[in-house]
């Protein structure tokens, strides 16, 4: 069967996409790494429809319902390899060098290394991308492909909202590339646009009415993170600032968002890849004459124009989500945009034969750089939590020879982080990775309900929290205000029958 007959480049990207993955996350891959949401996910079948995830919980279930590093990382990125082959077919790249690219561009994104920190779910994440992809792969290889491209999109949006964004940037880029490559003509491009159209709405369609359907069965109601509470219900009284937002938030990843440009050397490979990439295109369509129609030049100007809003979609629906690195995917598609440029533009000339080789090298630059970046996120996160440990060890310690204390007792663990005065900031890499997103900071834990949970997983120690209410009444009350920071000798102490202890003011 063709379909299932790998050509040499697509061998070439999944097999890269596997030994770049693991020689990456390899550290990650074995090591039990925690965020403040992993104190939840120890064991949880990822039922989280209340976000808008309502196909999260089958995505997952195909590792299983525990946080297992080392096969939902695996999974992960043999999921990221297949979509780097898929990538190559969909594009029709030939050349081994460029297929390498597209391959490290997609698992060893900056998107991707967050998503690590997040381990309990990074399978069904990664599963979403693919299934992304392969929506846009039938919707524009086959004639009625846009109809089962529906399903496979929403399902994919029902996993994680943000690969909708992902999505649309793989059809728009598909569209540069035939406008300025092949000889096509109007009704063509007009017709598998429909059919993008067609599959792009209708996809989100199918996802708010399985989402309405889900909430209704399960009794939920949506929990308004991130936005949530917009999905069906979006309003075209904020478009403008919707619009306004989503564009400036693109320009601000590209230039101050200190991912693409977190070395001086990934700076400047960044600015070499886009203004060289950015050169050939334009040089592409001049000497194949597209210039001769048009209605080229418009269908260019419309994906260049809507490239920015398309890759930022959560920010045109909800103007106030905060769009963190997870939500980048779609640079992704636009760095390995860049790289499929230089491979279109394989033309006898010496300029250009020197520019694409400065192209591919500003790529592998980069490619090195968010590896090496990724190993400083794994130290971080490493580091973090032999901290959280040392902390959790000494509170615990204090508290059970504190006289009155006995397991059961309601515990109040205030003021998150204990104060730089009595435990020194260590963390040596926020420099490198604050525009990263769960995998910064000095502990897992900033709140009474994760420290016990660390505790009783790491410790193996049972810590009652006292609950919100009776916290909220703690620190408006004379007595927490008088009391020291731990780990003083006052820092402990039974306020109105809950034992507090004060980390920080």
């Amino acid at each position: 069967m063709k379909f299932y007959k790998l050509t040499k480049t697509e061998k070439t990207a999944f097999i890269f996409a596997i030994i770049g993955g693991l020689l990456t996350y390899g550290f990650t891959l074995t090591h039990h790494f925690l965020t403040y949401d992993s104190m939840w996910n120890q064991y949880s079948d990822q039922n989280m429809i209340s976000s808008g995830r309502q196909f999260l919980m089958f995505a997952c279930k195909i590792s299983s319902d525990y946080d297992l590093p080392w096969l939902n990382g695996i999974l992960a990125i043999f999921y990221l390899a297949v979509n780097s082959a898929l990538l190559i077919r969909l594009f029709k790249v030939k050349e081994q060098v460029v297929a390498c690219l597209v391959a490290g561009f997609t698992v060893l994104f900056p998107s991707v290394t967050s998503t690590f920190a997040y381990t309990y779910t990074i399978d069904g994440y990664m599963l979403a991308v693919l299934l992304a992809t392969i929506s846009v792969y039938v919707c524009l290889n086959y004639k009625w492909g846009f109809i089962p491209s529906v399903v496979i999109l929403g399902v994919s949006i029902g996993i994680y909202q943000a690969y909708f964004s992902y999505a649309i940037v793989l059809f728009l880029i598909y569209f540069l590339l035939l406008i300025v490559t092949e000889e096509v003509n109007v009704k063509e491009i007009i017709t598998k646009a429909v059919k993008a159209v067609v599959t792009i709405g209708s996809s989100y369609i199918f996802y708010v009415v399985t989402l309405k359907i889900m909430l209704k069965l399960e009794g939920e109601t949506l929990s308004g993170y991130q936005g949530t509470e917009t999905v069906s219900g979006f309003s075209f009284d904020n478009i403008g600032i919707g619009l306004k937002t989503a564009f400036w938030s693109f320009i601000d990843f590209a230039r101050w968002g200190n991912v693409l440009t977190t070395t001086n050397s990934m700076k400047y490979a960044f600015a070499g890849l886009t203004v060289i990439s950015g050169a050939l295109f334009v040089y592409l369509f001049i000497k194949n004459k597209k210039y001769k129609a048009w209605y080229n030049f418009l269908f260019v100007a419309i994906i260049v124009a809507v490239m920015p809003i398309a890759a930022t979609m959560v920010a045109v629906i909800s103007p106030n989500t905060y769009v963190h690195l997870l939500i980048r995917m779609p640079w992704a598609a636009i760095l390995i945009f860049m790289c499929l440029v230089l491979e279109k533009c394989d033309i006898k000339i010496k300029a250009i034969d020197y520019a694409r080789f400065v192209g591919v090298i500003c790529a592998f630059i980069m490619l090195f750089e968010f590896a090496v970046v990724a190993n400083v996120a794994a130290l971080n996160m490493n580091e973090r939590y032999e901290k959280t440990y040392a902390t959790c060890v000494r509170i615990v310690d204090r508290l059970e020879q504190t006289h009155g204390y006995k397991t059961g007792m309601p515990v109040a663990i205030l003021g998150g982080y204990p104060s730089e005065e009595n435990y020194p900031k260590t963390d040596i890499t926020k420099e490198d990775l604050s525009g990263y997103f769960g995998i910064d900071g000095e502990l897992c834990v900033n709140a009474t309900e994760k420290y016990a949970e660390f505790m009783k997983h790491f410790l193996g120690v049972t810590i009652v929290p006292a609950g919100n209410d009776a916290e909220q009444a703690i620190v408006a009350s004379d007595e927490f205000k008088a009391m020291d920071n731990f780990p003083f000798e006052d820092s402990i102490k039974c306020i109105n029958g809950v034992w507090v202890v004060r980390i920080n003011g």
